[in-house]
């Protein structure tokens, strides 16, 4: 496993038909969740060519940086809820189950173009958690994040 014990990918801003307060349609959502799914299988495995992987199978803890491509107003557990089947998609190409998460931060970052949503996913709980701390207070702005 490379030094920096954690997995990052970068995905597609999602659908916001994919979010839960989104389309009631089932036949259209379940194509727009395949397709999240399966872009973020490659996208994952993509990650994994690269050396970037995790092995623990049991205990990984997550922290998910959303970019938005504006500026709107949008509820956290929405765009949460709609990265569900790219970290299905994920957890497929990494052939480990997310039940393996036992904590995760949502954090919301810039805004930029189009938008994208960062996913980390981290086997040690303190190398996550100082990620957390970094993210989350202003007081530690002049320091990097741990970058792989």
């Amino acid at each position: 496993m490379p030094d920096n014990n954690f997995f990052r990918i970068l995905l597609p801003w999602p659908n916001w038909k994919l979010s839960p307060n989104g389309t009631r349609n089932r036949n259209y959502r379940a194509t727009l969740v395949a397709e999240a799914r399966q872009s973020a299988v490659w996208l994952a495995r993509e990650a994994m060519q690269a050396g970037n992987w995790v092995d623990n199978q049991e205990r990984l803890f997550s922290i998910w940086i959303f970019r938005q491509p504006d500026n709107r107003n949008r509820d956290t557990g929405n765009m949460r809820g709609a990265m569900k089947a790219a970290q299905d998609g994920v957890f497929d190409a990494l052939k480990i189950d997310d039940r393996a998460i036992k904590d995760e931060f949502l954090h919301r970052g810039d805004t930029i173009k189009n938008g994208e949503v960062e996913l980390r996913l981290y086997e040690s709980y303190t190398q996550w958690i100082d990620d957390v701390v970094v993210l989350s207070s202003s007081k530690y702005n002049d320091r990097e994040l741990l970058v792989g």
